[in-house]
């Protein structure tokens, strides 16, 4: 199987997520819909902050598969690994925990809530959850899933009747 490298936040995103905060954030148009909402200026609605969290990449050496995602602030009690299948699901949440000691958020790009990620395993690994290994080190999860040795070939005799 060959990975193909995958990118969830092209150039052109970035810029047009800037455009779309200006718009909406610094537009006198629209400044005086953020000050009725009582200063809900803090970020973008929660559609126009479509992205894909958390970071994940999966790599493969000659024995197995690596899967790592990016989990700052969590521990690993907030996350849930299953094993449904072929589908590999990674689950959690991040609570925000707003501190209003005399300080009013202008923007918030941190990510908060709830996060699935699920990835389908190739035919070629084991699986059992017993061989797969889950480790998280500082705010880092890899899951190691071992590769299984490919079933050779065997010819199947024909019988002529």
């Amino acid at each position: 199987m060959s990975l193909i490298p995958w990118r969830n936040r092209p150039e052109g995103q970035v810029a047009l997520q800037s455009a779309f905060d200006d718009l909406f954030l610094k537009d006198d148009f629209f400044k005086s819909f953020w000050d009725a909402m009582d200063g809900a200026r803090t970020r973008l609605p929660a559609t126009f902050q479509a992205r894909t969290y958390p970071a994940m990449n999966v790599s493969e050496s000659e024995n197995h598969y690596l899967v790592s995602l990016e989990l700052p602030g969590l521990d690993a009690k907030d996350i849930n690994i299953e094993l449904m299948g072929n589908q590999l699901q990674i689950s959690g949440e991040r609570k925000w925990e707003e501190e209003k000691k005399g300080k009013e958020f202008h923007r918030v790009e941190s990510q908060y809530g709830s996060f699935a990620r699920s990835l389908t395993l190739p035919e070629n690994t084991r699986m059992n959850r017993e061989s797969i290994e889950a480790t998280f080190q500082k705010g880092i999860l890899e899951i190691k899933i071992p590769k299984v040795e490919p079933t050779p070939a065997s010819k199947i005799a024909i019988k002529a009747k």
